[in-house]
C-alpha cells in the first residue's frame, strides 16, 4: 500500500478504542524519512487526531538497533520536546510522553517528572510508564523512585499499577530492605483495595527476597 494511503488508514484507526491498526503498524515498519517527516509534519496539525497520529508514529518507527536506538530517534526526541510544553490535549500529550520512553531518552527525564501531577490520567499513565526507560539504567535516582512511590498511590488503578510495578520490578541499585520499607508504608496509608493491589503485585516478582514477599502476603489483611 501507499505510504499516503497508510497515512490516510492510520488516522481512521485511531479514531477507533479499540481493535487492530494494521497500517499504524505498517508504518511503524516503514522507517524511512518520507514516514518520519510526514509523522513529524502531523503534530502542528491543529486537529488532535492528527497530533496524535504524529506521535503514535513516532513512538515506533523502526526496529532498535544494538543500542537501543531507532532510525530516528534523536530527530524524534527533539520533536517531542519541542511539542510537549504547549500541547494542550492530554490525549496527545500522553503520546509525546511514551515517544520519549520508547526512544530510551534519558535527557528528557525532567521533563517528564514535570508532569507526575497532571490532572489527567492518561498523562500520569503516561509518566509512570516511560520512567523506567527514562532512568539511568545503572542507579535509579531518587526523584524517579520518589514519583513511583507517588504515582503507586495515585487515584487510578492502573496509574498505581504500572508505578508499583516499576518500583519493585524496574529499579536498580536498590536494596531488598529499601523495597520492603516501600512496601510496608503504601501498605499502611493503603485501603482495601490498594492493599489487595499490593498482594497481587508480591505474586507478579521475580526479584522479591523473602521479607518483602512475606509483607506484600500479608497485605490484604493487614
Amino acid at each position: 500500500m501507499a505510504t499516503d494511503d497508510l497515512f490516510a488508514g492510520a488516522l481512521d484507526e485511531i479514531g477507533m478504542d479499540e481493535g487492530p491498526a494494521p497500517c499504524l503498524v505498517a508504518l511503524h515498519g516503514r522507517p524511512t524519512r518520507h514516514v518520519f517527516e510526514g509523522a513529524v509534519g502531523l503534530l502542528a496539525c491543529e486537529e488532535p487526531a492528527k497530533r496524535e497520529l504524529g506521535a503514535r508514529i513516532l513512538r515506533e518507527l523502526g526496529s532498535y538497533d544494538t543500542e537501543g536506538r531507532r532510525p530516528f530517534t534523536r530527530e524524534t526526541i527533539e520533536a517531542a520536546v519541542r511539542e510537549i510544553p504547549s500541547e494542550p490535549d492530554p490525549g496527545v500529550l500522553r503520546w509525546l510522553i511514551s515517544v520519549l520512553g520508547y526512544h530510551n531518552a534519558h535527557e528528557t527525564l525532567d521533563l517528564v517528572l514535570g508532569h507526575q501531577s497532571h490532572t489527567a490520567q492518561p498523562v500520569r499513565f503516561a509518566v509512570a510508564a516511560a520512567l523506567p526507560s527514562l532512568a539511568d539504567p545503572e542507579r535509579t535516582q531518587d526523584r524517579v523512585v520518589e514519583a513511583l512511590l507517588k504515582l503507586s498511590e495515585d487515584e487510578d488503578e492502573a496509574v498505581r499499577w504500572y508505578a508499583l510495578y516499576a518500583l519493585f520490578q524496574e529499579t536498580v541499585a536498590v536494596t531488598d530492605e529499601q523495597r520492603t520499607e516501600w512496601a510496608r508504608g503504601l501498605i499502611e496509608r493503603g485501603d482495601t483495595d490498594r492493599r489487595a493491589q499490593l498482594h497481587h503485585l508480591g505474586t507478579t516478582l521475580d526479584n522479591a527476597d523473602t521479607a518483602l514477599r512475606e509483607v506484600l502476603g500479608r497485605a490484604p489483611g493487614t
